[in-house]
């Protein structure tokens, strides 16, 4: 059964790509503003959404080329789930390759988000979103994460 992926072109650099993947001020650019960012192989981020939240290992870091993690904890509050944990064991990855404008090439897989998930259709949903956030804030700075707090979340 083959997971999520999808490809995306960047009008950015593979530097800049990273820093949006590594870094508080990236991930707080494109994914949610209510994160706490580690740096180094083997730490945890914690990323919150309200009331659902995705704790990610760090697992492998390539400046310019990859980053990998590893769900460790997950919990996505959708009454009609039965399993809100179901990202766990789960492996989001993005590889970058350099294209010759100074673009880079976003090839993104969530390893083992299938679908037989409950939660598939969903999550592909946000990860959809998501991903046109981070394309978004690569280019222009400004992307379209999920705010704490906010009086109206249009992501899933």
């Amino acid at each position: 059964m083959s997971h999520y992926q999808q490809s995306l072109i960047l009008e950015a650099n593979p530097a800049a790509v990273y820093a949006a993947l590594t870094t508080p001020e990236g991930l707080r650019g494109w994914w949610t503003q209510d994160c706490d960012v580690q740096a180094k192989t083997g730490d945890t981020n914690h990323f919150r959404f309200g009331p659902n939240h995705k704790d990610m290992r760090i697992e492998r870091l390539e400046p310019g080329h990859e980053v990998r993690w590893l769900c460790t904890g997950a919990h996505i509050a959708v009454d009609q789930l039965t399993r809100r944990d179901e990202w766990v064991g789960t492996q989001p990855v993005f590889r970058l390759t350099p294209q010759g404008n100074g673009w880079t090439r976003l090839d993104f897989e969530h390893i083992g988000l299938v679908p037989n998930f409950e939660c598939y259709t969903l999550c592909c949903d946000g990860w959809r979103y998501f991903l046109a956030s981070l394309q978004q804030f690569v280019k222009t700075g400004q992307g379209t994460p999920y705010v704490l707090d906010s009086a109206v979340v249009t992501a899933p």
